[in-house]
């Protein structure tokens, strides 16, 4: 179970006005409003041509079914991206969340060079009670090509609130890493030979899927011992230089999944098939 939430409903809590009325005081609470712009979409001018992927997506201060989904299409030729963007101000204020999604979008952006493919998103500015920090790319839907044998996928993400979905068992990997800072990772890997794989969750919980007879040379989980669930993968040997699972040289390199410590105690690492 996620640790952090990410999810509110309505209208977000932003102060309690009081006011006094004889010997009275009352008061009341104003809440802020979601504004959202959907389907703001990229699209990459140019074929991928083995470049790094990297994913830098600093989300939001609070996000409604919120994060990055990434996910690897053995027909993609192209990295394309849509996103959802969210200011948040009180209901009188809408101007003002206008101009922070405006100057959010500036910050979303899809650029190619020979030496990479970076896709970002920042926050805006603050307008009024459109505070920047709760502004940005509230949920984002990535596509990248899945690699071949001779064009392997180097993949990094960064993602903020919200839940980061990896979808990439049909992806041909070099190296894969992962680290959010606000929400559950979710992750369908591959075991391609000689590739390397790191996941981490600052603050919640990490679940992976991988092959049923996936082998890795070295495999790391670090949480908490209890926090530790192999699934049906009982065979592991965990730690640095144990052993991993599987026939040395047949998969990957290293498996290193990390649920780092939040009020006073790990995420959960899950391993499923």
């Amino acid at each position: 179970m996620s640790r952090v939430s990410s999810v509110v409903f309505g209208t977000v809590v932003a102060g309690i006005v009081a006011s006094v009325t004889g010997c009275q005081v009352q008061a009341s609470v104003k809440t802020k409003t979601r504004y959202v712009e959907q389907n703001v979409a990229k699209e990459d001018t140019a074929d991928w041509a083995g470049q790094p992927i990297e994913i830098k997506i600093e989300g939001v201060g609070v996000s409604v079914n919120g994060g990055v989904t990434v996910t690897a299409d053995p027909n993609a030729t192209k990295v394309r991206a849509s996103a959802r963007m969210l200011a948040m101000a009180f209901s009188e204020e809408k101007s003002n969340a206008d101009l922070s999604i405006a100057e959010a979008k500036e910050t979303f952006t899809l650029t190619n060079t020979q030496t990479g493919i970076t896709v970002s998103c920042g926050h805006g500015g603050s307008h009024g009670s459109s505070n920047g920090g709760e502004s940005g790319c509230e949920f984002v839907d990535i596509v990248v090509p899945a690699g071949t044998d001779a064009q392997k996928l180097d993949l990094k993400v960064l993602s903020g609130n919200g839940t980061l979905t990896v979808q990439l068992s049909s992806a041909v990997i070099a190296n894969v890493g992962t680290n959010s800072n606000g929400g559950l990772t979710n992750a369908a890997l591959p075991a391609t030979p000689g590739g390397t794989i790191s996941l981490v969750s600052e603050s919640d919980d990490v679940q992976a899927k991988l092959p049923a007879d996936f082998a890795a040379d070295e495999i790391i989980l670090q949480a908490d011992a209890d926090k530790i669930e192999l699934g049906p993968f009982t065979d592991i040997k965990n730690g640095a230089g144990a052993g991993g699972r599987g026939t040395a040289g047949t998969g990957l390199a290293s498996l290193k999944i990390t649920a780092k410590e939040f009020a006073g105690s790990t995420g959960t690492i899950t391993l499923t098939q």
